[in-house]
């Protein structure tokens, strides 16, 4: 089974059907769809996805987005525990400390992350894919 963590904006785009989110991403969430991979979603890419969503004014209902998030069997919520700051160092090639949550929570799970962010691809930490 392949494993996945999602950033924000793969989320996004991926609740709300955009055409943004890479073939392969979306390939990617719907092998989940299938049963075939499990996508981790960290507690930081929720929060990240609620500003988001008020910022662009409310395209998702967020309270509905996340009962759905819940009873599905292919996402998997990720808490933020104080362990997690530790591996601060070893991602610090990516500048953005939500960022560093999302890779760290990857590299915990030896997952791929479901990213388009340039810093994230760039450090070369985790495998990306988009």
């Amino acid at each position: 089974m392949n494993l996945y963590v999602a950033d924000t904006h793969a989320l996004f785009w991926y609740l709300t059907g955009s055409p943004r989110l890479g073939a392969k991403a979306k390939d990617a969430f719907d092998e989940g769809a299938r049963g075939d991979a499990l996508i981790y979603l960290p507690t930081i890419v929720l929060a990240e996805l609620y500003y988001l969503n008020q910022k662009l004014a409310h395209p998702l209902d967020f309270t509905a987005g996340m009962a759905a998030l819940q009873s599905s069997s292919q996402f998997v919520f990720v808490p933020l525990e104080a362990a997690d700051t530790l591996e601060f160092d070893a991602n610090k090639a990516i500048p953005e400390m939500h960022d560093r949550i999302i890779v760290g929570v990857a590299r915990r799970l030896g997952a791929a992350c479901l990213s388009l962010d340039p810093q994230i691809v760039s450090s070369s930490l985790v495998t990306t894919i988009w």
